[in-house]
């Protein structure tokens, strides 16, 4: 302001219109609320809004001038001699063709400064208030909008790690935000479809694992067992089913399937081997082991085979084959004897050779049974049996066998007894199978019970099953031989049996028609005492 009123009382100071400026002085003070004060180059007081000139001092020592002499304007803070309050006093030179003729000064009340500062301030403060009330719900809309997909983002995150792939994110930002929830969400669906992927592939080997009678053995570079499926874990005696991270010979204790490991991973060929588990019940496993490579990940494939049912069968194929021969050779050798010597001119021995041919008819007869029993026991095995099921009476089928054996039983001595309970009583069979269980029980209790035993045939129900029972008071079975007794060609007395014309062969038979008609049989025998025999066979439907 002092360097506009530099203009305006330039041309007055040429004139010495000193009255004209003191009037100016005055008028411009009240318009700017300012103190205006010109004073001359040589510091004498020319005009002053306030105050009178004629009562002022020489003011060529005042800061604000000297300064405004040396750079062209000048200020200064400092209480007023004149008024005695704190004034801030501008000044700036006043020249006429380059010469110094005065100065414009212009005083301010610090006092009013500050006041009106301070009013500006708390203008300024009620307008800042006033915007921060206007702003704050915008902000918190702002604020909220870019913090609520944010927050969703968090929570489907928080969802996802715990196993939640279901959560979408409710967004209908757009932007970069909404960019980023739209990929966050695509990104949750892959991440769902991979997972339930894996599960289904976990689950489906799971089951094929579980489902498999063969065992499955899986252990990584560092013989650390990686799984064991139920069938592994049944057949090695693994009584828990915790096994993974565990070391192979710690879980399997077995010293042969740690060496067909090692074997395995240490050669490009698989390795098979035949271990045996000791039980019980002891085992015949067949070991297949072959390293496998698959990424970061290597180890061996352990896959076990229980071959034990295998084994048995193929000690009782050479069994039967050795005993079939031997069945044979025996009939086969007698006939043959019995030929050579008739051939040989006993044909013409009045006395003998009639007893030689009884003898070749006999072992004709028995070769020819021990065929029929066989191909029976084939058919029956095999499941290529024709039975005819009905309703099979069990007074009836009993009456006929009793009846085929009451003539050998009559010349023994022996005395047969048959109990029938007071209802009638039907089981669900084939007749002549029955026929051939109860035929074979009977006609045994009699050939091997001495003269003046007795045997005992009586039947009763019992839950769903009828019970058919031959008890005898022969010589007995030991307990060594119970346990063997319905296998095929298998004789407590073999040169006995073979006397009394047996094939060793009913009782097997026994065994299995039991079996075809949904029923068992069972043993109680003690030596020198008897034997009891029974067949639980079902009852018919009524």
């Amino acid at each position: 302001m002092a360097i506009v009123l530099r203009s305006e009382v330039e041309d007055d100071l040429k004139l010495g219109s000193y009255d004209r400026l003191n009037s100016l002085a005055k008028r411009l003070a009240r318009e700017a609320d300012v103190r205006v004060t010109l004073i001359a180059a040589d510091g004498e007081v020319i005009a002053d809004s306030d105050e009178d000139v004629q009562k002022m001092q020489n003011h060529s020592n005042r800061a604000e001038l000297i300064e405004a002499r040396a750079v062209g304007q000048g200020a200064s803070i400092r209480r007023s001699p004149t008024l005695g309050i704190r004034m801030l006093y501008a000044a700036v030179p006043v020249k006429s063709d380059q010469q110094l003729v005065a100065f414009v000064r212009l005083a301010v009340n610090l006092e009013t400064v500050d006041r009106q500062v301070q009013q500006r301030q708390r203008v300024l403060w009620l307008c800042a208030f006033g915007v921060a009330l206007l702003a704050a719900p915008i902000t918190y809309l702002i604020v909220r909008s870019i913090a609520r997909p944010l927050t969703a983002l968090t929570a489907s995150a928080r969802a996802i790690r715990g196993g939640d792939y279901k959560r979408s994110i409710p967004l209908q930002s757009r932007g970069e935000l909404g960019e980023l929830a739209t990929a966050f969400d695509q990104m949750r669906v892959d991440l769902a479809s991979r997972v339930a992927q894996l599960e289904d592939n976990n689950t489906q080997m799971s089951t094929v694992l579980g489902g498999m009678v063969e065992g499955v053995l899986a252990v990584d570079a560092n013989r650390r067992v990686l799984l064991a499926n139920r069938a592994c874990r049944s057949l090695l005696g693994i009584s828990t089913s915790d096994v993974a991270g565990r070391g192979l010979l710690e879980v399997v204790r077995n010293g042969d399937i740690d060496a067909a490991v090692s074997q395995a991973m240490t050669s490009d060929s698989p390795h098979t081997r035949e271990i045996s588990v000791i039980g019980p019940p002891r085992r015949v496993v067949s070991v297949f082991a072959t390293r496998f490579a698959a990424g970061p990940t290597s180890g061996a494939i352990v896959v076990l085979h229980d071959i034990t049912e295998l084994r048995r069968l193929e000690n009782l194929r050479r069994e039967f084959v050795a005993n079939v021969s031997h069945e044979l050779k025996t009939p086969l050798a007698s006939i043959k004897a019995y030929a050579e010597t008739l051939r040989m001119g006993a044909i013409n021995d009045q006395e003998n050779n009639l007893g030689f041919v009884d003898r070749i008819s006999e072992q004709a007869e028995y070769l020819h049974q021990l065929i029929l029993d066989l191909l029976q026991l084939a058919r029956v095995e095999a499941g290529q049996e024709a039975f005819q099921f009905t309703d099979v009476k069990v007074e009836a089928v009993v009456d006929r066998c009793v009846s085929q054996v009451k003539q050998l039983a009559e010349q023994k001595g022996i005395t047969l007894n048959v109990v029938a309970p007071a209802e009638l009583c039907k089981i669900w069979a084939d007749s002549d199978g029955v026929f051939t269980i109860l035929s074979n029980l009977v006609g045994n209790a009699v050939k091997y019970t001495p003269s003046g035993g007795e045997v005992a045939v009586r039947w009763w129900r019992e839950d769903d099953k009828m019970i058919l029972e031959v008890k005898d008071t022969g010589i007995g079975i030991a307990p060594e031989d119970q346990e063997r007794i319905f296998e095929r060609f298998y004789r407590v007395h073999k040169a006995r049996s073979r006397e009394l014309g047996g094939t060793g062969l009913g009782l097997s038979i026994v065994k299995h028609l039991s079996q075809s008609f949904g029923g068992s049989v069972n043993l109680t025998s003690e030596v020198n005492k008897g034997s009891v025999f029974r067949v639980a066979l079902p009852l018919a439907v009524a």
